[in-house]
């Protein structure tokens, strides 16, 4: 998964739209675009400002963890829905987590 296709999954699951990200980040919507289809690279500042926007991180943006890692898509899909969980949602889904990792030991 490349970053155009890490944006565009961000978009979709906020319901924002290209030309609206395109004003919130103050550059062409045709640019944003060069982005989403991968013809572009934004620069360095800019994927910070689209990192806080999204309340991501970089390396998520990038493909990366903190190992440098690449991540699934589908692993990138379950980060991104329990990011928008509440935070005794998020425990629930921790403590079931540890659970299942101490039973597979």
């Amino acid at each position: 998964m490349d970053f155009g296709d890490r944006l565009l999954q961000l978009l979709e699951e906020n319901n924002i739209s290209q030309k609206e990200f395109a004003e919130m980040l103050h550059i062409a919507p045709t640019t944003l675009n060069g982005y989403i289809k991968n013809k572009r690279q934004p620069d360095f500042k800019l994927v910070k400002r689209i990192a806080s926007i999204m309340n991501v991180s970089a390396d998520y943006l990038l493909g990366l963890n903190s190992d440098g890692i690449s991540l699934s898509a589908e692993e990138l899909s379950y980060i991104s829905k329990l990011r928008k969980m509440s935070d005794s949602s998020r425990q629930i889904i921790y403590d079931l987590v540890n659970i299942i990792a101490q039973r597979n030991m």
